[in-house]
């Protein structure tokens, strides 16, 4: 998140920018108040609907909650074309493993977002699609593969009126991408015809700024900091830079050089209406708009749609929905992630939990905002006067000692990953395999939820009844698993990535300087082996 001076002057407003990961970042004061705006499902969740116009919508809410709080510029959404299965960041990127799904709802949001007055950033803008080595790490790709597979989505998001684009903090090619003429004039600006401005990444400036400038940049944030590589005097820099033979999409002499990103800066503020709808000033005016409460019934009950919709149903032999009907009369809840909570203050600084993913787009939720799925589960078995049990732990021998005396298990088991390291693996949290192993091995019914945030491992996945996979859900995660347990929808999510045989069947994170994309198009189910390397394959 970051700020940009208003000019009063001039009239032109400060440029609030937000993170957006499961929606505003809420943090306790003085970043915003906790319990005011919704945790709202991840970008991947998005992306599992298949649905554009549902997520133009949420795209749309999400826009009035940032513009009640103050903002006009959100920091997302994230459109990557995911290609690394451990990305500690895949939970961000709703294009999942596809362009084309990823090229419609980037879209989708950005219409959405945009349609209510604040700025979309598309990010991160290239080929960043590890968090290993992120900052120094080379992504080495070819045009043919950059082109078919990993800008769709930033073409499509750009053809809707992207305001804003975020170059990432990798080389591309040899060259940083805030400092790269190839990735941001002739693809970006040229090719793509991009007409708004790109900012860097959080201190991501590793040039000049003139030179920078030169190449294609347009702002640097967060401008002076502890971390910043270069700031002192840039204007001045700027005034005095050469030029070289770019001239810009403007055609401004090069003497005037420093005038093209501030003009770009301005028309997408124009577009947005910035300055005929001026808001707070950062440090002045804003403490009570970044404090009001943005929840609303409708987007109550729009993330809890999303979140359900979302709700992918992966292999089911009959033993869903569970129905009063059925015959049931005890039912067994296992798993220690059916009762986790959700990071309820700052002081956890990047980790994630199993609701949002961490960094620096983690939502914040109060305590009595989120209903946890042994709330909502139990809840609905009551009224059908079930017996519940529950073992809330990964205690294998305590599990196999409830189970053994239900009709069905219902196991819930998650993992978590965050900004900044990629997973150590693709396995679920503690040993979770282990136990849903024995208990499915054990002969009764045995239905397993994933609450996840990509791709993971089900090596046990022949011997249970049933499995349903969740996207970090947000805080109506309880909501949409009863409502698919039960049968009040039919789950109706597709899987936007690869559900792999094993951590060896995915592409692994680079550790060298270079990361060549050598398998070109061929991730993902277009790998020509991807079917043998699939436990569950894409869409």
């Amino acid at each position: 998140m970051g700020n940009t001076p208003p000019i009063p002057r001039l009239g032109i407003p400060a440029l609030k920018l937000h993170d957006a990961g499961n929606g505003f970042r809420n943090m306790p004061y003085p970043l915003g108040k906790v319990g005011t705006t919704i945790m709202w499902p991840c970008s991947l969740a998005f992306g599992a609907t298949w649905d554009d116009t549902l997520i133009g919508q949420v795209a749309a809410a999400i826009g009035r909650e940032y513009r009640g709080k103050g903002s006009n510029l959100i920091l997302g959404p994230s459109v990557q074309v995911q290609r690394v299965a451990r990305n500690g960041r895949n939970f961000e990127y709703m294009s999942g493993e596809d362009p084309y799904l990823g090229a419609r709802l980037a879209a989708a949001y950005v219409r959405g977002v945009q349609s209510e007055g604040v700025i979309a950033c598309l990010k991160h803008f290239g080929f960043n699609e590890q968090e290993t080595r992120r900052m120094d790490g080379n992504s080495v790709v070819d045009e043919r593969t950059a082109w078919e597979l990993y800008y769709p989505p930033f073409e499509s998001g750009v053809a809707a009126g992207a305001g804003s684009v975020m170059c990432s903090y990798n080389k591309v090619n040899g060259t940083h991408a805030c400092a790269n003429e190839e990735l941001l004039i002739r693809d970006l600006k040229l090719k793509m015809g991009f007409r708004g401005f790109v900012m860097t990444d959080w201190w991501a400036l590793h040039d000049r700024p003139e030179a920078a400038v030169v190449r294609g940049l347009d702002q640097e944030m967060p401008g002076a900091g502890a971390e910043t590589f270069f700031y002192a005097a840039a204007l001045e820099a700027l005034e005095q830079a050469g030029g070289g033979e770019y001239k810009g999409y403007l055609g401004l002499p090069k003497e005037r050089l420093y005038m093209e990103p501030a003009a770009r800066i301005l028309a997408a503020a124009f577009k947005m209406h910035l300055m005929e709808r001026p808001s707070c000033t950062p440090g002045t005016d804003c403490v009570e708009a970044i404090e009001s409460d943005q929840r609303s019934k409708a987007n109550n009950d729009l993330a809890r749609r999303v979140a359900t919709e979302s709700v992918i149903l992966l292999q089911n032999d009959g033993v869903l929905p569970l129905r009063a009907e059925s015959g049931l009369k005890t039912v067994a809840l296992i798993g220690h992630a059916l009762a986790a909570r959700s990071w309820s203050t700052a002081e956890i600084g990047m980790a994630g939990d199993y609701y949002s993913g961490g960094g620096s787009g983690h939502c914040y939720v109060s305590d009595e905002q989120l209903a946890t799925p042994l709330d909502r589960i139990q809840q609905r078995a009551a009224s059908l006067n079930w017996k519940i049990l529950t073992s809330l732990s990964h205690n294998v021998t305590e599990a196999l000692a409830v189970a053994r005396q239900a009709d069905v298990s219902i196991i819930l088991a998650a993992t978590t990953a965050e900004e900044g390291k990629d997973r150590e693996s693709l396995n679920l949290d503690d040993n979770a395999n282990e136990l849903i192993a024995a208990v499915a091995k054990d002969g009764r019914p045995t239905v397993v939820l994933a609450q996840v945030p990509g791709a993971v491992l089900m090596p046990w996945r022949e011997d249970v009844s049933a499995i349903a996979l969740m996207f970090l859900g947000g805080e109506h995660t309880g909501s949409a698993w009863a409502s698919v347990l039960f049968g009040d929808v039919s789950p109706s999510g597709k899987l936007p990535v690869v559900i792999p045989i094993s951590d060896e069947a995915t592409i692994q994170p680079g550790l060298e300087g270079d990361v060549p994309y050598s398998e070109g198009l061929f991730t993902s189910y277009r790998a020509e082996d991807a079917a043998a390397k699939s436990a569950f394959p894409f869409g």
